[in-house]
């Protein structure tokens, strides 16, 4: 299937995708709007104080990321949700809990991010903290007494030492100020005695500090600190409804394009002139569309300015162009099944002929199911089957009709055996009769895969229109009613694609040509009065 044919199909089936793509947006606007809002607050954690090391190495840091692994997995034990249960006096229970929070590490990072998922943005925040505070509860920095009454002990200290720094630096002030003073060489040597003796004890001071403080900061990396407390949000997360309405309409336009063309894939009727020639190698006479009104089916009478008019004296035009060299006098017209409209394209393209100056007869020999007396309004009591069994005036039987240079030739009483009766040589003698006074003869025969009346017919017939309802008609049908024609000896001229669809190219074409209403209405006007004169 090509590019074009592809294009086809996906217009021609666009009102069913667009629905359905409508109607599942629909449906997910509806479930989407009533399920519960939630809310998630993320408090974001450190895993050891790396960065704030001036050295911190490679090793301290890939640690840290290990460790956050751990306690993404200590997020959703019983311990961690029952000490939160109980911190913030939720009725939840641990795994209603469980399942509203998780945790996940940044990546090539020591950082963790504690979600929690709540109804409430407020308690979302609240159940947050509360587990990064249970996981740094959890850190031995926290659980370890000794090390927290040493910690204290040490700031002490080091405010004690800060205080004696301060106070020795002042006393050394002091005591160059009075060593500015000084007149006596031996009261100078005890000032400068006394000031070196006080930059030793701060130099000592310095160093004790120095040691205190690093002992502040732990080089292990097994801490826990709470960077980013969690914020009640301001947006729910969930449900996202215009995500979820435009996935449910992605949805509905892919299955739906797939279900039509699984539908056109698994149809095998004729539907466009494409379809003809690939299936039956033939081409396409005339492209006639559907008839608004049924009881007007000679429409080509009736309202000569119309598209299937048009589309009529077209299939005339190509008749004439598909023989050049030999005048084509008598078509026969024919269909594969039954009710495929071959008995009013045969009346159709007769009024056609007539109208351009041919004398014309319509020859009703479907003697099983006659149509074209009730197409021409016309009585039934005699016709073909009496002009076939008497020897009178073959011209006695035809009847007249309101189209100038058209006459119809009914079947008359139906017989007990047609197909006998139309290969006999009654019949062949009559046809050559009625070619004395005709132009053109049109013949309408019965479906030539039903009964074999039509492949008797073709073998006198100059030509062969087969009629194909588009959208109706099975390939193989077509496909197997061109093979009999053929093994009959039949000369198939082509194919008439009836019923076409308004949305088809050609039929839309003459639609909009032929969309006048006023010319319309002058034809129908001029129709009615011919008749009545």
């Amino acid at each position: 299937m090509e590019l074009r044919q592809y294009l086809k199909v996906f217009k021609k089936w666009l009102w069913l995708i667009a629905l359905v793509a409508v109607v599942a947006g629909g449906a997910s606007y509806y479930a989407t709007s009533q399920l519960p809002r939630l809310y998630q607050s993320t408090a974001k954690v450190m895993v050891g104080e790396s960065y704030q090391k001036p050295n911190a190495t490679a090793g301290d840091i890939a640690t840290g990321s290990i460790l956050a692994e751990t306690y993404i997995q200590l997020v959703e034990t019983t311990a961690v949700l029952r000490g939160v249960k109980e911190q913030l006096g939720l009725s939840a229970s641990v795994g209603e809990l469980r399942n509203a929070v998780s945790a996940s590490a940044i990546q090539r990072t020591q950082f963790l991010e504690v979600r929690a998922t709540d109804t409430e943005p407020k308690r979302a925040a609240l159940i947050a903290n509360a587990v990064a505070e249970q996981l740094k509860l959890l850190g031995p920095a926290s659980s370890n007494e000794t090390i927290q009454k040493q910690r204290e002990f040490v700031t002490e200290q080091i405010q004690d030492l800060e205080a004696k720094i301060e106070k020795s630096e002042t006393e050394i002030a002091q005591l160059e100020e009075a060593l500015k003073a000084t007149t006596s060489v031996r009261e100078a040597a005890e000032k400068r005695a006394d000031v070196d003796r006080l930059r030793g004890q701060i130099a000592t001071y310095q160093q004790n500090y120095t040691q205190f403080i690093n002992f502040l900061a732990p080089s292990s990396p097994n801490t826990l600190s709470i960077l980013e407390p969690a914020e009640p949000p301001n947006q729910p997360f969930s449900p996202n409804l215009p995500l979820n309405v435009g996935l449910a309409v992605a949805i509905g336009i892919i299955l739906a394009t797939a279900v039509v063309f699984l539908i056109e894939y698994l149809d095998d009727t004729v539907k466009t002139k494409d379809d003809v020639m690939r299936v039956l190698n033939a081409s396409t006479l005339g492209e006639i569309g559907l008839l608004k009104n049924r009881s007007d089916k000679l429409i080509a009478a009736i309202e000569p300015r119309s598209a299937n008019a048009e589309a009529y004296r077209m299939l005339r035009t190509n008749i004439s162009f598909s023989s050049v060299d030999q005048a084509i006098r008598m078509i026969l017209v024919t269909s594969a099944s039954p009710s495929e409209g071959k008995s009013i394209t045969a009346a159709n393209l007769a009024v056609t002929m007539a109208q351009a100056g041919y004398r014309t007869v319509v020859l009703d020999c479907d003697l099983r199911k006659p149509t074209q007396h009730k197409v021409f309004g016309i009585s039934n009591d005699v016709g073909l089957t009496n002009a076939l069994l008497s020897h009178a005036n073959l011209t006695s039987f035809m009847r007249p009709t309101r189209v100038e240079n058209l006459r119809v030739l009914t079947t008359g009483p139906l017989p007990p055996n047609p197909a006998e009766l139309l290969g006999s040589r009654s019949m062949s003698d009559l046809l050559t009769m009625m070619q004395n006074d005709t132009d053109v003869i049109v013949i309408d025969s019965p479906p030539v895969l039903a009964v074999a009346d039509a492949a008797i017919l073709s073998r006198t017939a100059d030509g062969v229109l087969l009629v194909v309802d588009s959208g109706k008609t099975k390939r193989e049908s077509a496909l197997r009613a061109k093979e009999a024609l053929e093994k009959a000896g039949a000369r198939l001229l082509g194919i008439v694609l009836n019923r076409l669809p308004s949305g088809s190219s050609y039929y839309s074409y003459n639609s909009k040509y032929y969309s006048n209403a006023s010319d319309t209405a002058s034809a129908r006007s001029t129709a009615v009065s011919s008749s009545s004169s």
